[in-house]
């Protein structure tokens, strides 16, 4: 039977099938983690005046920039540290404790003094918060997708991954843009400027209460981490076990990080890279930068279980390889957006947005689909957490640099090989039997 042919595994008997409050806890806390994340991103461009003053808004801006980047390298260290916490002990408190985080740490960004009262201490206090946030959601990903795996109906892994990882994660996102849209247009430019860049803030931090509350309905997954907790079990699993487990599925491990890493290049290109490019180094009408960003989110959102449907009836190797050469192009199509237009600004955002969200929808069930069941959180969430921090916590910031150095078509150049890349790495790993769950 060829790899990709493999049936999928059986999910544990004493899991009960996704009721509709199961799905909101596990992709509302998905949605949260996104919607979170991203609204510093999308502030950056407001944020990096207050807490990192220069006469030169570009260099303001990567220094706002930078401390964005520096919270996805603290997430492998959460993925390595809370990942075997799922795996062995709990999937649903290492959520808890994520939405909890994530939310605490909004809610002080809302209220916290900038430079003008703490001088450099701001932005150190900025940079800690972020790193807090990049230990917490290490392991988000990981965990929500091995939850997702378990809990999908039977043959329909796909669709209901795409629905998890790829539908949640697009309402996170389109609900970001589209906070920052109201709050910008009700608002005067000044008064954005000024405060109201605090109220999304505010709004992410009190959303994480309902998400909380979802999530303590979520059931534990996997049976052998349940077994593993029991004094009558016949053999325990430990930590040295998982990791020499995670091992032997190196290579698959390195095919999670590319396949992953290449598509965080251009998400985190389309959603905080070009907004801050329009924003800050072209000016253009902030309220319009936000209302395209949400009309991107709108179908990012839609094509999450069509795409995973699709993965389901001809084929995960197929639909992946044709959505991730599609994105190769699109890297280039980018480089319309070269000087203040506001109309090229939609054009690529909207266009070339379409590729990317087809391409967001697939790749966290891909990922899945390369580590098999007892280190699937820990697989995922490590590979995950470094894809991301190597590839998607650069990508704003190397897009901002390289427009500013006039070197903006190395972007293009580099997002388009790591997405080829990444296409090579999945087939070796598929070579190599690394296929878990699906076709």
């Amino acid at each position: 039977m060829h790899p990709e042919q493999q049936a999928p595994a059986e999910a544990p008997a004493n899991v009960a099938r996704p009721d509709r409050r199961m799905t909101a806890g596990l992709g509302g806390g998905v949605a949260l983690e996104w919607f979170d994340w991203n609204m510093y991103g999308l502030m950056a461009a407001f944020l990096a005046p207050h807490f990192f003053p220069s006469e030169d808004p570009a260099t303001a801006l990567l220094s706002a920039l930078a401390v964005f980047g520096a919270g996805f390298f603290a997430r492998p260290i959460g993925a390595a540290l809370l990942g075997p916490v799922a795996d062995l002990i709990s999937h649903k408190r290492v959520m808890l404790i994520s939405v909890a985080a994530m939310s605490a740490t909004s809610l002080a960004v809302a209220v916290m003094p900038t430079y003008q009262t703490l001088g450099a201490g701001a932005g150190v206090m900025l940079l800690v918060l972020r790193l807090v946030q990049g230990l917490v959601t290490g392991a988000e990903a990981g965990v929500a997708n091995a939850i997702g795996a378990e809990l999908a109906p039977r043959g329909e892994e796909g669709r209901y991954l795409g629905l998890i990882s790829g539908t949640f994660i697009q309402i996170g996102i389109f609900s970001a843009s589209a906070v920052a849209f109201v709050v910008s247009a009700i608002v005067s430019p000044a008064a954005m400027a000024d405060w109201a860049w605090r109220v999304p803030f505010a709004i992410a931090g009190l959303a994480g209460i309902a998400v909380l509350y979802l999530r303590k309905t979520l059931p534990e997954t996997l049976v052998t981490r349940a077994v593993s907790r029991s004094h009558d079990a016949p053999e325990r699993r430990g930590v040295a076990s998982l990791w020499k487990t995670l091992w032997r599925a190196r290579l698959a491990l390195v095919g999670v990080v590319l396949v992953i890493g290449s598509i965080q290049i251009a998400n985190y290109a389309w959603i905080t890279g070009l907004p801050n490019l329009a924003n800050s180094t072209y000016s253009e009408n902030s309220t319009w930068v936000f209302a395209l960003t949400t009309i991107m989110g709108v179908i990012w959102i839609v094509s999450g279980p069509i795409i995973g449907g699709l993965a389901d009836r001809i084929g995960t190797a197929r639909v992946f390889t044709a959505m991730r050469l599609a994105l190769v192009p699109t890297f280039f199509f980018m480089l319309l957006y070269s000087e203040r237009n506001l109309a090229m600004f939609a054009l690529v955002m909207v266009l070339g947005g379409v590729v990317v969200g087809f391409n967001m929808s697939l790749y966290n069930y891909v990922a899945v689909t390369l580590m098999p069941r007892e280190i699937r959180t820990t697989g995922v969430a490590l590979g995950y957490a470094l894809g991301v921090s190597i590839f998607g916590g650069t990508s704003s910031y190397l897009l901002v640099w390289l427009r500013s150095n006039g070197n903006f078509w190395l972007f293009a150049v580099y997002g388009g090989v790591v997405a080829l890349v990444s296409v090579v790495f999945y087939y070796l790993a598929r070579s190599r039997g690394h296929v878990h769950v699906g076709r």
